[in-house]
């Protein structure tokens, strides 16, 4: 058994947040669904952090625990030919089996767009406050 993280990037426009919920799609749901198509186990993330419906993450991690046989660094492209175009896994590699998002030191940027003009601009109005 080996341990894989996940270095996800994703827009959360369409997804009731983060974490898998009975009345909605989210993230956690959508990379959990194409890691069981992808290696054939039943299979759940744990992530680093989670978010609220539509809010998008540059740098989420995600970690879990396989025996499938497909090399690490080869995740990354399988699973993103699998997830929404909204979803894309930037980097995938092994870690320790006792390694867990949650507990290493890290830290969390969050960013909030206001836009400021006399009139809205479609451009930007999924990407910021008006």
């Amino acid at each position: 058994m080996k341990r894989i993280m996940l270095t996800v990037a994703y827009d959360g426009t369409a997804y009731n947040g983060w974490q898998v919920q009975p009345n909605g799609v989210t993230i956690e749901g959508e990379l959990n669904k194409a890691l069981c198509e992808l290696t054939g186990e039943h299979i759940e993330v744990i992530g680093a952090s989670r978010t609220d419906a539509g809010v998008h993450a540059l740098c989420n991690m995600a970690v879990f625990d396989t025996d499938s046989r497909i090399a690490p660094e080869k995740m990354a492209p399988a699973l993103n030919a699998r997830l929404p175009e909204d979803i894309r896994i930037q980097r995938s590699e092994e870690v320790a089996a006792d390694f867990h998002p949650r507990k290493v030191a890290t830290r969390k940027t969050y960013e909030y767009k206001i836009y400021n003009a006399q009139f809205a601009n479609p451009l930007e109005r999924l990407y910021s406050h008006f």
